[in-house]
C-alpha cells in the first residue's frame, strides 16, 4: 500500500534537522507496517508556523495530491498531529477530508490513527492542546516584549536614524549557535542618518514637499531605510512615502509607545493583520537621550501637515496628503494599470498628469517623478489614450494573426468537442434513469393490478411519475443542445464573437485591467530616441499556461509619444 509524509519545522524552531528526524521517524513506521513512500509523496514545509495554512506551499501541494482523483497514496503519516496544524479548527477539517475519502491519517508519536473508535476523542483533545500551547506561547511572547520595553530596551525591528545595541549576558552563557546571549536590545543614535533626519524635518517645515525631499535625497545618494536594512531590496531610493514615515515618526521626538497594535494572523492566509488596542492599554515611555529633533520643529511640521490637510481630502487611515479625493478612480483606473513598466529602471508606469479618464491623461515612469532623475532619467511621457488604444489593437491583432487564429480555431473545436460528449454522457446517464423508472412504473402498475394498493404504492406512484416528467424534460432540453457530430464552425463567426468580447471589455476598466493582470506578462516600456521623434517601444507576452494553452502572443509593440505631444 502506498503512503505519504508530510514534514514541518516552525518559525519559533529555527533546526531544519528537525526535518529529516520527522521523516525519518514516519519511514521507520512504514517499514514495519510494509508501507511504500514514494519520493515525489514526501511534502515539507520549512520554518513556517503551524497557524495559517494558505503562506505554506508544502501543505497546499498535499491538499492538491489528496484532491487528486484517484489521490497518489491511501495513509499519511506525519510524526506530530501538531505538524498538520496547531489550529484546532483546520485539523478537525482534514480529518473529516480524510474520512469522507475513505483516507487514514496516522499521527506516528501520539499514536492516532484516524478510523479507530478513540481517534475523534483523541484528535480533539490533541488539536486542542496544540492550539493551547499556541496561544500561551504568544501571551508569554507578549510579556517577555513588555518587560524589555519597560526595561528600556527596544522590541521593534530597524528606526533609520538609529543603531541596535546588543545586550550579551556577562554570565558567560551561550545561545544555541554557541554565541554569548543576547539578553535585549537597546538603541543608540546614529549620527550621520540624525543628521538626515533633522534635515529632512527641517526641509518640510520651510516648506519643502515630501516629493522634492525625496529628490533631494537622491541627488545626494543618501542611502534610503530599507536599503540599510534589506538585503536584496528592489526598491530604487527615497520616495514622497518613505520621508512621510519619517516626519510622522514620534520617536524621533523622545515619545516611545509600545503595545499600540497587536498582530492577528489570518488562520487561512497565515498573514498578519494590525488592530488598534484602546488607548489604556498604551505604554508610554519618554527617552530623552533618543532624542533627535526639538519639540518646537515637531510641532512645526505637524501644524503643516494639519494645514495641507485642510486644504486636501485625505485618506481615513493615516491622513495621507496624497490620498483619494472623492470619487477618484480605483488602482485600475486605466486598462493597462500595473502592468506598464519602465524599461531603464524597472519601476510601474502610471498616470503622472492630467487624469487617467481625461483626453490629456499621460502615462510616465514613477520613479523618475516620485524620485528624480537620479533614480531614473526616463522623463518621456506618452497620452493613456494612445496607450490603450495601440495595445488593445496590437493584442487583437495578433490573436488574429494566420497562425495564432489557426490555434484559436483548433482550441474552439476542440472545446465544442469536449462540451459535445460531455452532452452525449450525460444524455446517455438520463436515459439509463429514465429506462428504470419506466420500468419501476411498469413494477407498481403490476402491482395494483395484483390487488396491491396502499398508502406507500400510490405515493411511490407519484413520486415515479414527477420523476419521469423531469427526465423527459431533462432529455428534451439536452437533446437541443447536443452539437452536431462534424459540424462546421464558421471562423468568421469566431472573430466576430471575439471582437464583440474585447468591445464589452473596453466599457468595464477593472474588468479588463483583471483581465490582463490575468493573461498577460508585465509590459516593458523602454523609450527609443530617432531623428524624427521619441517613442515608447513595449514588449510583452501572454502567460501561455492562462490563455487557453499558449495563443503565441509573444510580440513586440511600439506606442509613439514625447513629453510635448504625439
Amino acid at each position: 500500500m502506498l503512503g505519504g509524509i508530510y514534514a514541518r519545522f516552525s518559525s519559533d524552531n529555527q533546526n531544519p534537522i528537525s526535518i529529516q528526524d520527522q521523516i525519518l521517524a514516519c519511514r521507520r513506521y512504514a517499514e514495519r507496517h510494509e508501507l511504500n513512500i514514494p519520493s515525489e509523496c514526501i511534502f515539507v514545509d520549512e520554518a513556517l508556523s503551524g497557524i495559517g495554512v494558505g503562506h505554506r506551499p508544502g501543505y497546499q501541494q498535499l491538499l492538491k495530491a489528496l484532491e487528486s482523483t484517484p489521490p497518489p497514496f491511501q495513509i499519511l503519516l506525519v510524526d506530530d498531529l501538531s505538524r498538520l496544524s496547531r489550529d484546532a479548527a483546520e485539523i478537525l477539517r482534514i480529518v473529516r477530508f480524510f474520512q469522507g475519502n475513505c483516507l487514514t491519517l496516522i499521527s506516528v508519536a501520539d499514536g492516532i490513527e484516524t478510523g479507530t473508535k478513540l481517534s475523534k476523542l483523541a484528535i480533539s483533545v490533541k488539536a486542542v492542546i496544540n492550539e493551547l500551547y499556541v496561544d500561551d506561547l504568544r501571551d508569554r511572547t507578549l510579556r517577555g516584549m513588555q518587560g524589555r520595553f519597560a526595561r528600556g530596551q527596544h522590541t521593534g525591528g530597524r528606526i533609520f536614524g538609529y543603531r541596535s545595541v546588543p545586550l550579551l549576558d556577562c554570565s558567560g552563557r551561550l545561545d544555541s549557535t554557541g554565541k554569548p546571549l543576547t539578553l535585549g536590545v537597546q538603541l543608540q543614535i546614529e549620527p550621520e542618518e540624525a543628521e538626515i533626519v533633522r534635515r529632512i524635518f527641517t526641509w518640510f517645515a520651510e516648506g519643502w514637499g515630501l516629493r522634492r525631499i525625496a529628490h533631494q535625497l537622491n541627488g545626494e545618494h543618501i542611502p534610503f531605510p530599507a536599503q540599510s536594512t534589506r538585503r536584496g531590496s528592489k526598491r530604487k531610493g527615497w520616495a514622497g512615502s518613505a520621508v512621510r514615515v519619517i516626519l510622522k515618526n514620534e520617536k524621533y521626538l523622545g515619545h516611545w509607545v509600545w503595545g499600540r497594535r497587536i498582530f492577528v494572523k489570518d488562520p487561512v492566509t497565515g498573514r498578519r493583520r494590525a488592530r488598534l488596542r484602546p488607548q489604556s492599554e498604551w505604554q508610554v515611555a519618554k527617552h530623552d537621550h533618543l532624542r533627535i529633533i526639538s519639540e518646537g520643529l515637531w510641532e512645526t511640521v505637524q501644524a503643516r501637515f494639519h494645514e495641507l490637510g485642510r486644504q486636501y481630502p485625505t485618506r481615513q487611515s493615516g491622513g495621507r496628503l496624497h490620498g483619494k479625493h472623492p470619487g477618484s478612480l480605483s488602482p485600475n483606473s486605466t486598462l493597462f494599470s500595473g502592468l506598464l513598466h519602465c524599461g531603464i529602471c524597472g519601476g510601474q508606469l502610471i498616470v503622472v498628469s492630467g487624469g487617467a479618464k481625461t483626453p490629456n491623461g499621460r502615462f510616465g515612469c514613477s520613479n523618475h517623478r516620485n524620485k528624480g532623475s537620479h533614480v531614473c532619467n526616463n522623463n518621456l511621457t506618452v497620452k493613456v489614450t494612445t496607450v490603450e488604444t495601440l495595445l488593445v489593437e496590437a493584442i487583437r491583432d495578433q490573436i488574429f494573426h494566420p497562425s495564432a487564429f489557426e490555434y484559436v480555431m483548433t482550441v474552439v473545436k476542440h472545446h465544442l468537442q469536449t462540451f459535445r460528449q460531455a452532452q452525449i454522457g450525460q444524455k446517455e446517464k438520463i436515459e439509463a434513469d429514465l429506462q428504470r423508472v419506466e420500468q419501476e412504473l411498469r413494477n407498481i402498475e403490476q402491482a395494483i393490478l395484483s390487488g396491491v394498493i396502499g398508502t406507500t404504492t400510490a405515493n411511490l406512484l407519484k413520486e415515479r411519475e414527477a420523476l419521469q416528467r423531469t427526465l423527459k424534460y431533462q432529455l428534451a432540453d439536452i437533446e437541443k443542445n447536443v452539437p452536431a457530430r462534424g459540424l462546421p464552425i464558421d471562423s468568421e463567426i469566431v472573430k466576430e464573437r471575439f471582437y464583440a468580447l474585447l468591445e464589452t471589455l473596453k466599457q468595464d476598466t477593472t474588468r479588463v485591467n483583471t483581465f490582463f493582470r490575468t493573461h498577460l506578462s508585465p509590459i516593458s516600456c523602454t523609450p527609443i530616441q530617432n531623428k524624427k521623434r521619441r517613442y515608447y517601444r513595449a514588449c510583452g507576452a501572454s502567460k501561455p499556461e492562462n490563455l487557453m494553452k499558449s495563443l503565441g502572443l509573444d510580440g513586440e509593440f511600439a506606442i509613439g509619444g514625447c513629453g510635448g505631444g504625439i
